[in-house]
């Protein structure tokens, strides 16, 4: 390709990442845990994206996108993916509790399972690399460069989810802290997901 299909690419891949939704949720939720957590959960998303890029570009993402049995059991398993979260977030302990009551922090590997899940399980993934991305792709590229596609696609989409840790974390470091306030923050991002699961489920009855 030439570097202005590269450029637009690239940008229509950070408008992507940027635009706000579950995922973003899920990485500040993450975030809130730990500067680990967080740059877990953002490059287990970003993997996510690139493996739907790379399907995008050797055409197999269109399997997904137009088979409606298949299409719809992602849509579900979005939905059921968002209950769980945000249950999760929203049952969470409201104030200070103790010891033997208290939460257990967010492991990395909870922090990578949530990021890589909601990426692979969000319909709108699919929908976006099969309607925007698919139009960079062409039967005569080579592997190199599909690849290297997916690699952009990742990349972009972890950097943006790392500065939204770098964000969170650096908060925290300056003294920033919400206090009582952030387990409520919490329970409103549990609400919003349950919220976004249930549109999403009503959607599809």
């Amino acid at each position: 390709m030439e570097w202005l299909s590269w450029l637009s690419l690239a940008g229509i891949c950070a408008l992507g990442a940027m635009s706000p939704g579950p995922s973003l949720l899920i990485v500040l939720r993450n975030a809130a845990a730990g500067p680990l957590q967080g740059s877990i959960c953002a490059l287990s998303h970003g993997i996510a994206i690139g493996l739907y890029a790379l399907l995008t570009a050797l055409g197999l993402a269109l399997v997904v996108t137009q088979t409606p049995a298949l299409f719809q059991g992602l849509q579900w398993a979005g939905a059921l993916l968002l209950v769980y979260i945000g249950w999760q977030a929203l049952t969470s302990p409201a104030g200070p509790a103790p010891a033997s009551q208290a939460a257990k922090p967010q492991s990395p590997l909870a922090a990578a399972s949530q990021g890589f899940s909601i990426a692979l399980f969000n319909p709108k993934v699919a929908l976006f690399f099969g309607a925007l991305f698919s139009q960079f792709v062409h039967e005569d590229q080579s592997l190199a460069v599909k690849l290297a596609m997916a690699g952009v696609a990742a990349s972009i989409d972890t950097l943006w989810y790392l500065l939204v840790t770098f964000a969170v974390t650096t908060g925290h470091k300056r003294g920033i802290n919400l206090g009582p306030w952030g387990q409520w923050l919490q329970k409103l991002f549990g609400a919003i997901l349950l919220a976004l699961a249930a549109r999403l489920a009503w959607s599809l009855l």
